[in-house]
Formats: structure tokens, C-alpha cells, sequence
């Protein structure tokens, strides 16, 4: 298999927005000059489209190149997740700049960026806005998926909700009209984890063709008892009965398991023996045992599962040679049930009791229990308009739309009355039933209802061949209210609140061609949305006002040597005020600021037919302002938890070797040492992956791939979540896994 994407802002065709399933490949010498939709400028390559002057979606309506967008934007196309064996879209993420991913099961699709991580972070599905991120949105299996696109830095004036360190949107995969395609994937591995798909597009006309997919993962875990699983089935309907005209009707249906291990306790190591080090430091003198090394601390009815369909419609007229019309319409049905014992606390002393008024000797592990039900219907529509014109003799392109959605979220919890609801040993915790506590029955009640709708523009003014002005706007209205039923269903008039609330937010940026290939760009960006954190945990009296912040970047984006060496290079500085945080399971604390500013890299190089590297580096600088998270803690100045100074990834690929049907590649991945509380008293230690991978082409469209992560089964810790401050996620170990996949 040719190393046939090379970078992360994918060199594979993308087309408003998609690749195609199964681009027709030209003859190496044979020159080909697309016009790409929606896009100014006409485009020339040689059998594929440059990486820069690919459209991705995410970059707005203006149909700009990446290279002509005021913006960093990373795309890891299909072709490129399924050679670096990429299961799930968040593994895909975090191969871009600067990205790192949660993995706690009560923040599935948790990501971060510049220094802003959960609800700070917009996670889209084609393009549709969910909701709040850590709440509603889940793992996506990344063989349905066309592409995953990255757009870094707030980007309220394009999607008109909560993103200030960047946006991530999954692309779903279009039908094909030239020829029926067809493809699969079947692979196993450690912890019995097993991956699988079958997908195929066929034209049904010469106007109307359909693309179905259909992914199923699943494993042990591994932490054993995790058992992760997923069933992803998504159906694209395309019409195109003229070059005018598009309908594209579209479905995802996905059904899923979390994993259920919520991390490993952290204990007082003057009281324990056999301290795993390399792992975190703590002022504290918390630490890790070995006897609790991948434990299963949660019970054995645990439960973290949804059920989620998503119809979509895209319309798309070309009214005239100068007018573009498109409408999207869309509706939103989900289910997600969690019933864990979720916090893991070490009991260093005796006079503790559980909820049944048993004793809890010292050095066991305290447990919660934790029951939410979250039911959400949504339905939206977002129309728009694309003017082509000219403004004093200079090209111009205008859009004017509008957009609205009806979002409501019903959410049912309950906690035992007592702090602690059980408790299990530390080196032996075993499976314990899930039972029923006091106060956990009859369940809290939170209905929430959000209106929102908005008016947006955006603009490019081409004011020479080699310069360009990117601007934008938008003006929101956005109602909330937010009700809390006590266990005996009376209305909590306390904590209940009804807010009005009017965003407005732009952006201006010029774009520059020092050379045909070469630009450099300067933006400037506000974002003004719901206060951070959750939302939906916030209550009355936490704020008043929506939170602000304002982004300045500049970069420079060049395709040197003949096309095979590409890069980006980005300079940021952002502040955010008015934020909420997350402090507990269900509770936020007014964080006041939080300045973040760094730099992020990408080089992309094709040494020669055989060779090719692929490498970023992104360096991170985020403190808060004024924040005290609790009466005892004074977070002011302190470092953000989870957000490394530097993270790393390089990928080597070796193609063809010695004229064999063989590739053999290997990918390392750096992240520096991050704190893991607000009052950064605990350090998590820097961690280096190595990954290798060999690929052998058996037959034309058929490769079998051999993998090893993490080969020196290095011990790291993947994320601390500040909810849950007395665990810590561990990182999988070493692993292998064996995979077949075809394409025709």
C-alpha cells in the first residue's frame, strides 16, 4: 500500500468538503486541471490534489483551500486512519498538532486543544452541532468516516457554539456514480478486541447512487472488565439529477458500550508498599501501587451505553452561475444510560462508614455510586446563500445564511444519601454487584430546553491575485431554560433558571502568496458562547453572562520541492473570560480566565517512491486567572490541568521494499509532563509511544497488516480527570493486532 496520504491535511481529493470513495486514478504523467466546487481558484495537479489546496468542510462555507484559509485545519483522511490502524475518530485526532484525547468514559469524546479541553472543544458530525461536547457526543468508528478535520481555535462565527480551542468535525463517506466500490475490514488483537467492517457505494442511475457502512468494534479491555463496543451503521442516498442540483439524504445509527473503567485509585504511599514509579509525582505523596495495576474497580453491572439515529438532508441549487442555495435539515434522537461506581477513593484512616453503616477499614477503596439517564431530541435547519461578484473590479464572494435548532435534554441522576456507598480491596477488588442505596431512588430530574438561532456571514474579497481579505459575523439568539426537580418531584425554584442570551462574533484575517505555493496569513477572532464547562450542570446564580474570548494567530502554509514537501507553521495567543470549569461529577466553579498562547508545526516530506516522513510538534502555554475551584484551593496562575507544554508525532513509511509487495512503518508519539489537578500538586510524568507497523500487498486491493503499539510497553497516564481527583487513567499497554482490508 502506497504511503498515499502522507500529511494530515490529506493530499487525497476532497470535494466540497469529502473525498470520494474511489477516485479514478489518472497516468502519473497525465495533467489534470479540476475546478473545485465551491472553491475561487481552479486547481492543476498531477493525478491528486496538492495537500493545500485541498477544501475541507470545517473551514466554512467560502469553499477556500487550506492554504487560503485564515486558519490551521488538519485533515486524516480514511485511507490514512486505516493504515495507521486508527479504530475510533478521537485516535485519529490525536495524530494532528497539539490534540490529545480524554478517555474517560463519562467525557467519551473529550479532546483538547491549545490548552482548552470537554465543552471548550466543538465536536461536530457533518458539519451538525450536538450539543454539549463531553455530554451528548460519542466515539465515532472511523471506518464509516471519509475523513476527520480539524479546525484549530475558536470558531463561534463559523458554528455559532461553545468552540474556543478548535472544532473537530467526522465526515461520513459519499456514494461513488462512477462504478460500484466495496470495502472491508477485519482485524483482532490483544485483549480479544475485535474490529470489523463492510461497506460498498453503488450507482443506482446515472443520477441517484447510494454508499452503505456498516462497523462493529469490541474488546475486553484493557482493563479487563472494560468490555467496549460498538455497532456503527451509517446510509448516504445521493440524487444528482443535473449539475445544478444535489440531494443528499443520509443516516447514522449507532448503538454503543463504553468502556466502563473510570481509573486507577490513588493511594497515600507512606501507607502502601510497592510503588509503580515513572508514572506521576505528588506533593501529596500519592502515588500508584502495583497490586492496583489495570484493577477493575467498578462493579459488575456496570453501565455506560447509548443509543443514537441521526437523519440528515442536504440541499444543494445552483441557481445560477453566480448564486449557490444550500439548506440542511436535521433531526437528533438519542438515549445514553451510565450506572457506575465511578469515584475511587483510598481510606488512609479508620471512622469511615459506607451507606449500609458498615465500617470501612483503612486501606480499602471507597466507592460512589453515580445514575444518570439522558434523553435528548433535537431538530435543526441551516440555509444559506453563496454570492460570486465583483466589488470595485475586484472578485468578491459573499455568503448570508441563517440557522436554528430545538434541543431538549432531559436528564434523571441519583447519588446515595451517605459520601460512600461501598467499598472493595485495593489489590483485590473483584465484581461486586451494582445494588440499590438510600437517596439513590427516586432519581433527580433535569429538564433543559435550548433555542438558538443565528444569522452569519462570511466574506473573501480577492483584492489582488496574491492577496485576499477573509472576513465573517454572526449574531445569535439563544434562550435556555434549565429546570431541577428534587427526589420527591417538586420544582427546585432555587437552583432552576431562565436565561436570554446574544452573542455576536467575528472574524478578519488577510491571506498573502509570498509565491504560488507559499502563503502567509494573519486572523483575528472573538467567540462568545455558554460559559465552558458543562452547560447543563450549570444552575442558577453561577452566571449571568456568556463567556468571551478573543484569538490572534499568524502562520505561514508552503509546498516546496515539486509539491513533496509540505508544511505549516502557527503562532496563537488566546483569552477566554467569564469561563466556567468542572469541579466535581455535577457540579462547576467560576474559573474567571484562562490565557493560553504556543506554536504548532507540521511538515509532511516525499524523500522518493519508497520514502516519505510525516512529522508535528506543538508547543502549549495555558494558566488560568483568578480561579479558587474550591475554599481550600487557590488555583490562580496555575498551570490547566491535562495540557502539556509539548507533544510530538513522527511517522516513517518504507514503501515497495527492495521491489517486494511489502511497507514497513513505525510512528512515535511524544507528550511532555502535564499537571492533574487544579492545585497542581500532582505532576503526571512525559511519555514516548512507539508503534510499528508491516503491510503485504497479497492482492491488487487486498493488504494484511501486522501491528505493534506502544512496543516498549511503556506505563504512562493518559489523563487525570479533574471530576474524579483521587484516580487516574492509565494508557493501554502493549498490543498487537493482525487486520485484513480491500477496496475495489
Amino acid at each position: 500500500m502506497s504511503f498515499s496520504c502522507v500529511s494530515s491535511v490529506c493530499a487525497a481529493a476532497i470535494q466540497t468538503g469529502k473525498a470520494k470513495s474511489q477516485p479514478r486514478k489518472a497516468p502519473p504523467e497525465k495533467k489534470i486541471s479540476t475546478v473545485w466546487k465551491h472553491a475561487p481558484e481552479e486547481v492543476t495537479s498531477y493525478g491528486k490534489t496538492p495537500a493545500l489546496r485541498a477544501t475541507p468542510a470545517i473551514g466554512g462555507k467560502l469553499g477556500l483551500s487550506i492554504q487560503h484559509s485564515p486558519a490551521t485545519i488538519n485533515v486524516i483522511s480514511h485511507d490514512l486512519m486505516m493504515q495507521r490502524g486508527y479504530a475510533q475518530a478521537e485516535d485519529a485526532a490525536d495524530s494532528a498538532p497539539g490534540v490529545t484525547s480524554g478517555g474517560s468514559p463519562g467525557s467519551p469524546a473529550q479532546l483538547l486543544m491549545r490548552g482548552f479541553s470537554g465543552n471548550q472543544i466543538l465536536v461536530l458530525r457533518d458539519g451538525i452541532y450536538f450539543g454539549p461536547t463531553t455530554m451528548v457526543n460519542r466515539p465515532q468508528n472511523s471506518f464509516n468516516l471519509e475523513s476527520v478535520q480539524i479546525l484549530k481555535g475558536p470558531s463561534s462565527v463559523l458554528y455559532g457554539q461553545g468552540a474556543v480551542g478548535g472544532t473537530e468535525d467526522m465526515r461520513t463517506r459519499d456514494p461513488a456514480f462512477d462504478a460500484p466500490h466495496a470495502n472491508a475490514l477485519m482485524s483482532y488483537g490483544s485483549f480479544n478486541t475485535w474490529n470489523a467492517g463492510v461497506g460498498g457505494s453503488v450507482p443506482i442511475t446515472r443520477t441517484l447512487a447510494l454508499r452503505t457502512d456498516f462497523s462493529r468494534t469490541s474488546s475486553d479491555g484493557y482493563v479487563k472488565g472494560a468490555d467496549p463496543h460498538s455497532n456503527d451503521f451509517t446510509t448516504t442516498l445521493l440524487w444528482k439529477p443535473t449539475d445544478r442540483f444535489t440531494a443528499r439524504l443520509s443516516m447514522d445509527y449507532l448503538t454503543d458500550r463504553l468502556s466502563t473503567y473510570y481509573g486507577t485509585p490513588l493511594v497515600n504511599l507512606s501507607q502502601t508498599a510497592g510503588r509503580v514509579g515513572g508514572l506521576l509525582s505528588s506533593t501529596q505523596g500519592l502515588g500508584i501501587t502495583k497490586a492496583s495495576m489495570w484493577r477493575y474497580y467498578n462493579v459488575r453491572q456496570a453501565q455506560a451505553s447509548s443509543v443514537n439515529a441521526t437523519p440528515t438532508l442536504h440541499l444543494e441549487w445552483l441557481a445560477t452561475p453566480n448564486i449557490l442555495i444550500h439548506n440542511s435539515s436535521y433531526f437528533i434522537y438519542s438515549k445514553r444510560l451510565w450506572n457506575n461506581a465511578e469515584s475511587l477513593s483510598y481510606i488512609g484512616g479508620s471512622g469511615n462508614v459506607d451507606a449500609s453503616g458498615n465500617a470501612i477499614a483503612p486501606g480499602r477503596i471507597a466507592r460512589d455510586r453515580f445514575y444518570v439517564f439522558q434523553n435528548q431530541h433535537q431538530v435543526g435547519d441551516s440555509l444559506y446563500a453563496r454570492f460570486d461578484s465583483t466589488l470595485l473590479g475586484m472578485k468578491n464572494r459573499f455568503i448570508l445564511g441563517g440557522d436554528a435548532y430545538y434541543l431538549r435534554f432531559i436528564r434523571n441522576r441519583g447519588f446515595p444519601s451517605a459520601d460512600y456507598a461501598d467499598s472493595v480491596s485495593l489489590a483485590s477488588p473483584g465484581k461486586t454487584d451494582l445494588g440499590d442505596f438510600a437517596g439513590e431512588y427516586p432519581f433527580m430530574k433535569s429538564p433543559t430546553t435550548m433555542v438558538q438561532a443565528g444569522l452569519f456571514m462570511e466574506d473573501v474579497l480577492t483584492i489582488r491575485d496574491n492577496l485576499r481579505l477573509v472576513g465573517g459575523f454572526r449574531y445569535d439568539w439563544l434562550s435556555l431554560n434549565r429546570q431541577n426537580f428534587n427526589q420527591n418531584g417538586s420544582f427546585n425554584a432555587a437552583t432552576s433558571f431562565k436565561g436570554h442570551y446574544n452573542p455576536d462574533n467575528f472574524r478578519i484575517g488577510p491571506v498573502f502568496d509570498i509565491t504560488k505555493n507559499v502563503s502567509v496569513y494573519g486572523v483575528y477572532t472573538t467567540g462568545e458562547d455558554p460559559p465552558g464547562s458543562n452547560l447543563f450542570l450549570a444552575n442558577r446564580g453561577q452566571f449571568t453572562r456568556l463567556s468571551h474570548s478573543r484569538q490572534g494567530e499568524i502562520g505561514i502554509k508552503a509546498s516546496t520541492w515539486e509539491g513533496r514537501f509540505t508544511t505549516t507553521l502557527a503562532f496563537y495567543d488566546i483569552r477566554r473570560t467569564r469561563m466556567l470549569v468542572a469541579t466535581g461529577p455535577d457540579s462547576v466553579a467560576t474559573a474567571g480566565a484562562q490565557k493560553s498562547r504556543g506554536l504548532e508545526w507540521q511538515g509532511d516530506l516525499i524523500l522518493n517512491r519508497h520514502w516519505s516522513l510525516s512529522g508535528n510538534v506543538a508547543y502549549t502555554y495555558s494558566r488560568y486567572g483568578s480561579f479558587h475551584p474550591s475554599a481550600s484551593v487557590d488555583a490562580s496562575g496555575n498551570q490547566v490541568p491535562d495540557v502539556p507544554a509539548v507533544t510530538a508525532n513522527l511517522w516513517a513509511i518504507w514503501s515497495r521494499v527492495q521491489g517486494l509487495p511489502l511497507d514497513l512503518g513505525a510512528g512515535m508519539r511524544y507528550v511532555s509532563s502535564r499537571k492533574g489537578d487544579y492545585a497542581n500538586t500532582l505532576t503526571l510524568k512525559d511519555y514516548a509511544l512507539v508503534n510499528v507497523f508491516a503491510a503485504w500487498h497479497a492482492y491488487k486491493g487486498v493488504t494484511m497488516y501486522g501491528r505493534i503499539d506502544n512496543i516498549g510497553n511503556k506505563h504512562f497516564i493518559q489523563w487525570a480527570d479533574t471530576s474524579y481527583p483521587d484516580q487516574v487513567l492509565l494508557g493501554a499497554p502493549r498490543s498487537f493486532s493482525i487486520s485484513v482490508q480491500a477496496g475495489f
